[in-house]
């Protein structure tokens, strides 16, 4: 069977994803996403943070993310877990039962401390706040002369929209994206806040957003709802004969 760090690997690879922009899109450390691939657990400090890390790692890759827990489970199993201490060694070092029972709490703080972080890093908005339209006036009505009636200029032609299908992408945080235009890769890489990016095709375009609530989506003019949150992965296609963004995964 195939084990959880090369699952993960295989599925970083096939995307065309670097460590360096998993480590930007889900917060953690590149030493530790090294070690999760490589299996090398000892190296994270605990189970309780490597459950954390390969949940959060597989969300982001799309995967089936009870799978992955499921099988990290089977290969490191709650029993090699570092926290807790047989009684018997409590003894023979001397401690007291009062000793002990604090000494017991340690991993307890460490889950909740863990358990806050991770809330905060899936859940806060962005604080990048969209600056507000200038106000529109209207220009003064113009009077023309009785004696020379002003002539007005003919109504300037409109440039229809190419045909095919276009992808506005505008970033309110860092997303990681990646497009593929008419069956070819066209971009892998992340927006970072403020970048603006857009993409033509013929046909259909394809597009996975590596934090769907950090980005705002235009599909052949038409600005869409919300995709998702900030972290989720979701994926949608856009064709040329509608306006609608069409979502084919998603967490």
């Amino acid at each position: 069977m195939e084990k959880v760090g090369e699952m993960l690997r295989a599925a970083r690879q096939e995307k065309g994803i670097s460590l360096r922009e998993v480590e930007e899109a889900t917060k953690i450390r590149l030493r530790y996403l090294e070690a999760l691939e490589k299996g090398n657990y000892d190296q994270i400090p605990g189970r309780v943070y490597a459950l954390g890390f390969v949940r959060n790692y597989a969300r982001f890759l799309g995967l089936d993310v009870q799978a992955v827990v499921q099988q990290f489970k089977q290969e490191y199993p709650s029993d090699e877990d570092n926290y807790p201490t047989e009684e018997s060694s409590l003894t023979a070092t001397g401690l007291s039962p009062g000793k002990r029972k604090r000494w017991l709490l340690v991993p307890a703080v460490l889950l909740v401390l863990w358990s806050i972080n991770w809330l905060y890093n899936h859940y806060r908005p962005s604080l990048e706040q969209r600056p507000s339209p200038p106000p529109v006036t209207e220009p003064a009505p113009v009077t023309p002369e009785p004696q020379q009636p002003v002539a007005q200029p003919p109504p300037a032609a409109t440039t229809p929209r190419a045909q095919g299908v276009e992808v506005k992408i505008r970033a309110s945080g860092d997303c990681w994206v990646g497009v593929t235009i008419d069956g070819k890769n066209d971009f892998t890489g992340t927006l970072k806040a403020g970048e603006n990016k857009v993409f033509q095709g013929k046909e259909k375009i394809i597009v996975t957003l590596g934090s769907a609530g950090a980005v705002e989506i235009t599909v052949n003019g038409q600005v869409q709802p919300p995709l998702g949150r900030v972290g989720d992965v979701v994926t949608f296609e856009a064709t040329k004969d509608s306006n609608q963004a069409r979502i084919t995964r998603k967490p």
